[in-house]
C-alpha cells in the first residue's frame, strides 16, 4: 500500500517534468501556432464587429454610436490586418521551424509582439467607451426590438465581452511570445559562443 503510494507521489514530478520538457523542446513551434491562432482570429472578428449593431441605428436617433462604432471597426480591422501580414510573412521566413534566426527573425517577431500588446490595450480602451455610449441608448431613442440580440428586446454586450477575452488571451500570447524571443536570442548568443570557443581550441 505504501508502496504504490509512493509510486504515484514519484509519477507526478516525472510527469510535470515530461510535460515541462515537451513544452520546452516546442516551444517554437507552440508560440508560433498560438501567435497565428490570435491574428487569425482576431481579424475575423474584427471584420464583423459592428454587425450586431445593424438594426439598433435604423432609427436616426442611434446613429451617433453607429458612426463611432464604425470607425473603431476600422481601425481593429486594419490593426489587425497589419498583424496578420507580419505573421504570414514571418511564417513564409521559416520562423516556425527555423533554428537559426536572422536580424530579419528577430525584427519581425518584437514587431509582431509589440502588435499583440497595442492591439489589446486599443480594443479594451475603446470597448471601454463604446460600451458606455451602448448601454446610455434608452427605448425611447431605439425601440427595443430593433436590438439584434438573443433573446428580443434586450441589449446585448457579448460582443464587448468576446473581445476583451480575446484581448487577454492576445496579451498573454504576447508574453509567452516575448519571452521566446528572449529564450531564443539567448541560446543562439550561447551557441555562437560556443562554436568560437571550438573553432579556438581547433585551431591550437
Amino acid at each position: 500500500m505504501n508502496d504504490n503510494m509512493l509510486k504515484r507521489e514519484n509519477a507526478h514530478p516525472s510527469l510535470i517534468k515530461r510535460l515541462l520538457m515537451y513544452l520546452r523542446l516546442h516551444q517554437q513551434s507552440i508560440t508560433y501556432l498560438l501567435v497565428t491562432f490570435c491574428a487569425v482570429i482576431y481579424f475575423v472578428y474584427g471584420l464583423g464587429y459592428s454587425s450586431n449593431w445593424a438594426l439598433v441605428v435604423s432609427e436616426s436617433r442611434g446613429q451617433t454610436f453607429y458612426r463611432a462604432s464604425q470607425q473603431v471597426n476600422r481601425i481593429l480591422v486594419d490593426l489587425g490586418f497589419v498583424h496578420l501580414v507580419i505573421v504570414l510573412i514571418h511564417l513564409a521566413f521559416g520562423a516556425i521551424t527555423r533554428k537559426k534566426y536572422y536580424v530579419s527573425n528577430f525584427v519581425l517577431s518584437i514587431i509582431s509582439s509589440i502588435f499583440m500588446i497595442v492591439i489589446p490595450a486599443i480594443t479594451i480602451y475603446y470597448n471601454g467607451v463604446l460600451s458606455r455610449m451602448y448601454a446610455r441608448i434608452t427605448e425611447e431613442e431605439v425601440p427595443a426590438y430593433l436590438y439584434q440580440v438573443h433573446g428580443a428586446g434586450e441589449k446585448s454586450f457579448a460582443v464587448f465581452s468576446i473581445c476583451n477575452v480575446l484581448s487577454i488571451v492576445m496579451l498573454l500570447v504576447a508574453l509567452l511570445f516575448v519571452e521566446f524571443i528572449i529564450y531564443k536570442w539567448r541560446a543562439q548568443k550561447e551557441r555562437a559562443k560556443l562554436i568560437k570557443e571550438l573553432l579556438v581550441n581547433h585551431e591550437r
